[in-house]
């Protein structure tokens, strides 16, 4: 059988307002009693002049068939008013008792209290004083009839009658104040009922001891899937889903002294499923058995969101692979266990080579595709506890635990970088993709961001030194970088100090030995290490995009010198040179700047000759020919520098717009000791005089040299044989020596 609590939808409220029906029964109730309070007063107690025995034992008798005749009216069917009908028989009946009585008030007059007691219980307040007359009547008329009336008599009733009215009236105000209390308690029960039974959360009530289901409601049992039947036959541990972290609620402990607790924990559903929920529980009397109330709230959608976050804030978007947060969390956990076994950990920093082109030529989703299967490849390769990472780009990072010996990870780091040895399939395509790895080792004291950081050290180096390499961490690595570090620190501060100055080697002419030109050579004068060569400072520069800044300073600079030195010598109608680097020749603004510099220095474009490196072109050759086209249109003149020592393909001099070949210094320095480096520059010199082009060679610096050339039909020449590059306050010294011809008989004396 089925148990039903107070909470159960069918149960209706304890508190109950007065009906016709407890009315009447509490009035036959009191006409009951009547019956053998009559008798007793008959038999048992002397009786008052003039009283009849027998009549008053008929009065008993009437009593008692009245009540029971008043029990079995259907009083249920009419308000409780309609047993106000009820008080005019009442009262002609204790009429009739005290007319038999002999007027004595110490028995009837009880009755008339019982009466008016029965009214304030069973009506409301004012019910008593409107049937004072007709209890009055009751009271007076056996007086008269009997012919008992006399003044004391009839006065009696000036004491007696307030003393009724007052009992009734005092018993309804105390009935009408407990109803409404009852109402009032009636009315919560009611709601909490309600808000037990309509509650859209899912919520029961167990016994505090054996956690048996004593009620549910309606959303347990749609949210569970079980029948209510099924749920008040069943315990709480029935529904919990038991796993290592289960936590059972002790019923007891979890609300007792009226504590409320909130706990997770996971149950099943009917079907199987299991879900994730926070349970809070009361403790309370449930049909007087210590019991607590459950509100249990579902929670798996919550969690599942807050795992999916937490998963989108440690792991990369894009391949799944760990974060760089997550990477250096496990990176500073690994470190910490190492230092008490005694083992060491490594890290594997990987950059790919030449992923900006698979970007720039087939796309970002192409671009995606290679990092997705990179990725893949990476995870294959490594083992239960190593944890693979991408950092950003196409920088991913390995992390390698349990290494017994620095030795032994060449074969693991190895067997990483065989990811990259078959092609990718990317969009149908074939695609090779090559990486760059630097390894780091943790060394006493380290965390995790000194390990990232060497990591990353070391992978810069392998870059630098070329394609597919790995390079292991070294102190002097760290070195290096911190030098570097202040030497850019060092660059922006020069720029903005203006601590760069320009010297410039003369361009001579073979055949008549004047100057045809200078070419600028930037110098850094650093005010503690003194000029420093662009060797040393140009790489850094390129690398931070400086070198855009520092070409504009020199750009401007050349050309408002190279005005001044033509209104000095406007016979001579000098040229200057200025490098490009391969970075600055990639900016977008190049043109422009070139344009702007010219118009500002009202220099005459074709006296400005760029000097660019084949290495430069051959990036982008269809890019670069379109600049070099734009900037052919202004009139700039423009020279392949270090010839033969790039791409050495003579045939992209056809496709270029270049006015001059310059010979690197390489070949000019063997040209007599090497026939290898004389055919170079003997074939250089024929296809350049075929293109109708000029041919300058770099780096003369002896008369044998320079002979050497002059034979080959070299055009000009630059070195320390004419001039060392000279600072602008000396070049207007040099333009007023004399020329400087090539004289065969000079170099035969001086061999």
């Amino acid at each position: 059988m089925v148990k039903k609590g107070r909470f159960a939808a069918d149960v209706t409220p304890v508190a109950e307002e007065i009906t016709g029906r407890l009315a009447g029964r509490l009035a036959a109730l009191l006409y009951l009693l009547c019956a053998p309070l009559t008798a007793l007063g008959a038999f048992a107690l002397p009786a008052a002049p003039g009283a009849d025995r027998g009549a008053v034992i008929a009065v008993g008798i009437v009593a008692a068939l009245t009540g029971a005749v008043i029990w079995v009216v259907p009083w249920d069917r009419w308000h409780d008013s309609a047993t106000l009908w009820l008080l005019p028989p009442t009262f002609a009946l204790i009429g009739a008792y005290g007319a038999f009585s002999g007027h004595d008030g110490y028995r009837y007059g009880i009755f008339l209290f019982v009466s008016f007691a029965w009214i304030g219980v069973s009506h409301p307040l004012g019910t008593s004083s409107k049937f004072a007359p007709l209890a009055a009547a009751a009271y007076l008329a056996p007086l008269a009839i009997t012919g008992q009336w006399t003044a004391i008599s009839v006065s009696s009733i000036a004491f007696a009658l307030p003393s009724w009215v007052l009992v009734g009236e005092t018993i309804a105000w105390l009935s009408g104040r407990l109803r409404r209390a009852q109402r009032s308690l009636s009315e919560r029960e009611l709601s909490v009922r309600r808000l037990f039974t309509e509650n859209p959360q899912p919520m029961w009530v167990y016994d505090a001891w054996s956690k048996q289901f004593l009620e549910v409601n309606a959303a347990a049992i749609a949210h569970y899937g079980y029948a209510r039947e099924q749920f008040l036959a069943m315990s709480v541990p029935a529904v919990l889903a038991v796993t290592p972290t289960t936590v059972v609620p002790s019923g007891v402990a979890a609300a007792g002294n009226g504590s409320e607790r909130t706990t997770a924990t996971r149950h099943v559903l009917a079907d199987g499923r299991v879900i994730d929920v926070e349970i809070t529980e009361h403790r309370l009397t449930f049909d007087g058995v210590d019991a607590v109330l459950v509100a249990v709230q579902d929670v798996t959608g919550r969690n599942e969101l807050e795992d999916q976050l937490r998963h989108q804030a440690f792991h990369d978007a894009l391949t799944g692979l760990a974060n760089r947060a997550l990477f250096a969390d496990r990176v500073g956990h690994a470190v910490a266990r190492r230092r008490t076994d005694g083992s060491r950990v490594a890290v594997v920093l990987i950059d790919l080579n030449g992923f900006k082109t698979v970007n720039d030529s087939l796309g970002h989703s192409c671009g995606d595709q290679l990092l997705v299967g990179v990725a893949e490849r990476l995870r294959a390769g490594l083992r239960a506890g190593d944890t693979a990472a991408r950092l950003g780009g196409d920088e991913f990072a390995i992390l390698l635990e349990d290494i017994a010996a620095t030795e032994h990870v060449g074969a693991r780091i190895q067997r990483l970088m065989l990811a990259f040895d078959a092609p990718f399939d990317v969009a149908g395509m074939s695609i090779v993709a090559t990486a760059s790895a630097g390894v780091a080792f943790n060394e006493p004291g380290d965390g995790p961001e000194e390990l990232l950081r060497n990591a990353d050290t070391a992978m810069y180096r392998a870059k630098s030194q070329g394609l597919t390499r790995v390079e292991v961490f070294e102190r002097s690595m760290h070195d290096a970088a911190l030098e570097r570090l202040e030497m850019e620190a060092e660059l922006r501060r020069a720029v903005d100090l203006g601590e760069f100055v320009l010297h410039y080697q003369p361009t001579i002419s073979m055949r008549t030995g004047q100057v045809l030109g200078f070419e600028a050579l930037l110098r850094w004068e650093h005010p503690r290490r003194g000029t420093v060569a662009p060797l040393e400072f140009v790489p850094v520069a390129e690398e931070t995009g400086l070198i855009n800044a520092i070409g504009r300073w020199v750009l401007g600079e050349a050309c408002r010198q190279g005005r001044e030195w033509q209104q000095l010598r406007p016979d001579l109608g000098l040229t200057i040179a200025v490098n490009l680097s391969a970075a600055q020749f990639g900016d977008p603004r190049l043109v422009d700047d070139v344009a702007v510099m010219l118009a500002a220095s009202e220099f005459e474009a074709s006296h400005l000759v760029l000097e660019i490196t084949e290495s430069a072109v051959m990036e982008n050759t269809q890019r670069a020919v379109a600049c070099l086209n734009r900037m052919k249109t202004m009139g700039v003149r423009l020279a392949i520098d270090d010839f033969g020592t790039g791409y050495s393909s003579l045939g992209y001099l056809r496709t270029l717009p270049v006015d001059i070949v310059k010979i690197d210094k390489s070949f000019v320095e063997r040209v007599g000791l090497e026939p290898e480096a004389r055919g170079v520059i003997e074939a250089v010199v024929h296809l350049a005089r075929t293109l109708q082009l000029e041919t300058v060679a770099e780096g003369v610096e002896t008369p044998d040299q320079a002979h050497h050339l002059a034979q080959l039909g070299c055009d000009q020449v630059q070195g320390f044989h004419y001039s060392h590059p000279l600072p602008a306050d000396d070049v207007a010294t040099f333009l007023a020596g004399p020329a400087r011809p090539f004289a065969p008989e000079e170099t035969r004396r001086a061999g």
